[in-house]
């Protein structure tokens, strides 16, 4: 009997029709009548074969011919699992597969077979995703489907026995399979050759396993999935599949639940979302937890216990618990895997979850090249992510199965050695930076000892910028731990003073310094509390909060005293000066400022605090409404810095301040765009932002709002890109007020508005 394509082309032939015109008596796309007509589709649905016949206008027996050559045969494999009806979200996985899928046999694809590896850790859909995208293109494999669970994580089919399945399921008798490898390789292969199949083969242990069950002819596609990256596969699509967005996981959330319940409290359902941390299996689990007609907040409160999380998501075998103990059991069975299964279980005592390479290499006690080669078998098997080179991230379901088991011991080992990562980063940027003499003859060379393979201080800086909110965390909680842990974080929140300032860090070297002044004692460690309590006050300083600025430096001023250390009093006295100049308290800053004078000049070791000092001077006239004696310091600390650009262009910037403050904003411009043109020179962009930002303050209050207006977003392109959100707010505050004074009115409220955003979400207040 002839097939569909013959068939259709005689009898469009003798209907005297093209491809095109029957296309549109039938209502089908010319591409779906040419791709049955050159055989592509041999078993199309019965509907269209009815619209085929009606618009062809077919006599009975023709009509039962074709719907006879329509008729898959009853051989035809189809053991493909039905899809889950909750099926949701997954748009681009879905549609790069089907596409790749759809291309099988097509003429650019001749002699190649069609192969995508779908990864991904367990409980995140894989077999789901395979399954339901073989339904959605069953059409394209008329001559069957075939689905074979490896049983990769438990109890792996050796290839053998697997083809044996295979060619079974495509009608060879078991007595013809032979017992040998190679050979029913090429049974399987002469078995499936000139049809078009599609192969499911699930969860995969290895590329070995998988490499003999794959068609050897064009027409024919694999679709693997598994926990392991298996690469060694060659021209295979692969795809790796990530946990589901928070619309998709809230999604299938209400396909569990029902939607009417998600959509009634939003709240608890993105909270059983975040605690099922937006994994498929957990989501379905959780939902079957949530008895009828109880709230959902009920739910959600009882997966906000970590510590009894992982039972509420048991499902006997099947829940996560158990399907992540398979990838971790499958690693131990494995001799040359066990150090990696060690090391997951003290990479899963971090916190948080993401770390950096170095990180783990302290917690393990490992070299870094130790360290990656552990941790890329992690990855390979989907325990860890690797969002971006040499950062790991463990899914918090993950960690806590990870956790079980460890003693508050390992936990204190593991927290002690990280924070001493940190430690020896921070001082190696003290190292390269230069040491400042107090923090010198107060710190032990041994604190940098594990960061001395760096050399580079930038390298060093974008390390700790990189990880700057872990640091806080992690010293906040060490203050709280034992003396030792307690200890690490004074010494730590010492650190800070070059990578805080370097990087405009405010927020974080306040915080840091702030939890580190809760355990530092004035009278028995006047040291550690002068360190502290000084930088304490530069960086509340930096962040507008200027009175309590001015209490910590005149705590660290005392502790100064008791010490006995000459330039570091000289230091204290003038940058206390200046803190009470900001917050409007000039005769007290004149008496500190005069006293750090007398110092210079009778210390010798002070005596480079001078500029500084006499800036600070001219800096407290302007605050107490004499703007006619400010040059004359101004000048003098100019003169004392001619040397150092660096130092220079950040006494202008402070000068240029100063005078616009006090209503000399034409004399401001000349000092604040020298600074800017220094700044340049030296490629230092948090300053520049600074700079810019003064600069279009002064043009703001001479009412040139255009020049304003370029220097203002130039300053607001660099705090943006650098995440200096202090910066911004205060850049966009700025620039708020020059938009509406040009007229330009919903620019200007935009912008106010984004501005006490920023300030709202940093937890700070607009200064003034």
């Amino acid at each position: 009997m002839s097939g569909v394509p013959e068939l259709l082309r005689r009898y469009r032939a003798e209907a005297g029709l093209t491809q095109e015109q029957l296309a549109e008596r039938a209502g089908l796309s010319v591409e779906a009548i040419r791709t049955l007509e050159i055989g592509r589709r041999r078993y199309p649905r019965a509907l269209t074969v009815s619209s085929l016949a009606n618009a062809l206008q077919l006599a009975d027996d023709d009509r039962d011919l074709l719907e006879q050559a329509a008729r898959r045969p009853t051989e035809t494999p189809d053991r493909l699992p039905a899809g889950v009806t909750d099926f949701v979200g997954r748009t681009e996985p879905v549609r790069t597969l089907t596409e790749l899928l759809r291309r099988t046999g097509q003429p650019a694809h001749p002699t190649s077979v069609v192969i995508s590896a779908v990864t991904g850790m367990g409980g995140v859909g894989k077999t789901t995703l395979a399954v339901h995208v073989g339904h959605l293109v069953e059409d394209e494999f008329p001559d069957g489907r075939i689905y074979l669970n490896l049983r990769g994580e438990s109890e792996p089919i050796p290839p053998l026995q697997a083809i044996a399945v295979l060619l079974r399921t495509l009608g060879v008798p078991a007595q013809e399979i032979p017992d040998d490898l190679a050979a029913a390789t090429a049974r399987y292969r002469t078995a499936i050759a000139g049809r078009r199949v599609l192969v499911v083969l699930d969860d995969a242990a290895t590329a070995d396993q998988v490499a003999p069950l794959i068609p050897g002819t064009s027409g024919s596609a694999a679709v693997i999935t598994s926990r392991r990256l298996l690469d060694q596969l060659a021209g295979a699509l692969h795809l790796r599949l990530d946990v589901l967005s928070d619309d998709e996981a809230l999604q299938l959330l209400g396909e569990v639940i029902g939607a009417a319940l998600v959509a009634a409290e939003p709240e608890a359902a993105l909270t059983v979302v975040h605690a099922c941390g937006n994994l498929p299996l957990a989501l379905r689990i959780a939902g079957t937890r949530l008895s009828a007609g109880r709230p959902l907040q009920e739910l959600a409160d009882r997966l906000a216990d970590a510590s009894t999380r992982l039972g509420e998501l048991a499902d006997g075998e099947t829940g996560v618990r158990a399907s992540i103990v398979l990838s971790i059991d499958d690693l131990r069975s494995v001799a040359a895997d066990r150090d990696a299964a060690d090391a997951f279980g003290v990479l899963a005592l971090l916190d948080p979850g993401e770390f950096p390479l170095r990180v783990a290499a302290a917690a393990l006690g490992r070299t870094l090249d130790d360290t990656e080669e552990l941790l890329d078998r992690l990855v390979d098997v989907q325990l860890l992510e690797a969002p971006t080179l040499h950062r790991y991230r463990l899914h918090d379901l993950v960690r806590a199965v990870g956790r079980e088991g460890a003693s508050t011991q390992d936990q204190r080992l593991v927290g002690e050695r990280v924070l001493r990562c940190y430690l020896a980063m921070l001082w190696r940027a003290d190292e390269l930076a230069g040491e400042a003499p107090m923090s010198a003859a107060w710190r032990d060379a041994a604190w940098a000892e594990e960061a001395r393979d760096l050399t580079e201080l930038e390298e060093v800086l974008d390390w700790l910028d990189a990880d700057r909110t872990t640091l806080v965390e992690l010293v906040r909680r060490a203050v709280r731990g034992t003396a030792e842990d307690r200890q690490l974080a004074v010494r730590i929140a010492v650190g800070m003073n070059v990578f805080g300032p370097a990087r405009q860090r405010w927020l974080e070297w306040r915080d840091v310094n702030r939890a580190a002044a809760e355990v530092v004692e004035l009278r028995t460690d006047p040291v550690s509390a002068a360190l502290v309590r000084f930088d304490l006050g530069l960086a509340l300083g930096e962040l507008d909060d200027f009175s309590a600025a001015a209490d910590q430096l005149a705590l660290a001023t005392e502790a100064a005293r008791l010490i006995g250390q000459p330039r570091f009093l000289t230091s204290s006295l003038v940058n206390l000066a200046h803190m009470l100049e900001q917050a409007d308290r000039a005769p007290e800053g004149f008496r500190s400022v005069h006293e750090a004078l007398e110092l210079i000049a009778r210390e010798p070791e002070a005596a480079d605090l001078g500029a500084w000092a006499q800036l600070t001077l001219g800096m407290l006239y302007g605050r107490n409404g004499e703007p006619e004696r400010q040059l004359e310091p101004f000048e003098r600390a100019i003169a004392l810095v001619q040397d150092d650009v660096n130092v220079l262009c950040r006494m202008r910037i402070s000068a240029g301040s100063s005078l616009r403050e006090c209503g000399q904003a034409a004399a401001a411009i000349p000092v604040l765009l020298a600074a800017v043109d220094g700044i340049r020179e030296q490629d230092r962009w948090g300053v520049l932002a600074e700079a810019l930002c003064e600069l279009g303050a002064a043009y703001g209050d001479l009412g040139r709002h255009t020049d304003a207006l370029a220097v203002y977003l130039e300053s607001l392109d660099i705090a943006v890109s650098r995440e200096l959100w202090h910066r911004e707010a205060r850049v966009r505050t700025g620039l708020g007020h020059t938009y509406l004074a040009l007229g330009r009115s919903a620019e200007g409220r935009e912008q106010l508005a984004l501005a006490e955003e920023v300030y709202a979400a940093h937890g700070t207040t607009p200064p003034g």
